[in-house]
C-alpha cells in the first residue's frame, strides 16, 4: 500500500513538473511574439534579426493556407503525447522537462493558429533561410533531448532493444 502511495506522489509530481515547464514555455513564447509583432529590428548585426513573419503554413511555409488541417494535426499530435505519457512507465524529472518543453513548443504555435490563423514568427538568424519563433525552438530542442533520453538514459526502452 504505502509503495502505492509513494507511486501517485511521483506520478503527481511529474505531471506538474511537465504542467509548469509547458506553462513556461508557452509564456515565454507568448510574450516574445506580443513584443515583437509587427516590429523589425536588428539584434546582433550579420548574425540575428528579429522581424515580425506571419506564417499561414507550417515549416518553410508548407501547408500554407490549409490552417485547419494544421490545427487538426497538431491537436492529434498532442492527444497522442498526452496518451504516450499515460501509458509510458520509465518516467524521470529529465523525461519530464523534456516533455513540457515539447507541449510548450506545441502550445505556443497551436495558440497562434486557432486564435490568429497564422503563426507568429520573428527570429532570423543570417545564415538559415526561415523565420522562426521560441515555440519553433522548444520544439527542437525537446524533441532532440527526447530522443537523446529515449536512446541513452531510459532502462527500460534499452532493455525492450
Amino acid at each position: 500500500m504505502e509503495k502505492n502511495k509513494k507511486a501517485k506522489r511521483r506520478e503527481i509530481r511529474f505531471v506538474i513538473t511537465i504542467v509548469l515547464v509547458m506553462l513556461i514555455c508557452v509564456f515565454f513564447d507568448l510574450l516574445t511574439k506580443i513584443l515583437t509583432d509587427d516590429e523589425a529590428f536588428v539584434v546582433i548585426k550579420n548574425f540575428l534579426s528579429f522581424i515580425s513573419v506571419h506564417n499561414i503554413g507550417a515549416a518553410y511555409s508548407s501547408f500554407a493556407g490549409h490552417v485547419i488541417m494544421l490545427i487538426i494535426i497538431s491537436s492529434i499530435m498532442i492527444l497522442g503525447l498526452v496518451v504516450f505519457n499515460i501509458f509510458y512507465k520509465g518516467k524521470s524529472m529529465f523525461y519530464c522537462i523534456t516533455m513540457g518543453i515539447i507541449f510548450g513548443g506545441a502550445a505556443g504555435n497551436l495558440f497562434d493558429r486557432i486564435c490568429f490563423g497564422y503563426v507568429r514568427d520573428f527570429i532570423k538568424f543570417k545564415f538559415f533561410s526561415f523565420t522562426c519563433n521560441l515555440a519553433d525552438i522548444f520544439l527542437c530542442v525537446g524533441i532532440v533531448l527526447f530522443a537523446i533520453y529515449m536512446l541513452f538514459l531510459d532502462k527500460e526502452w534499452k532493455k525492450e532493444k
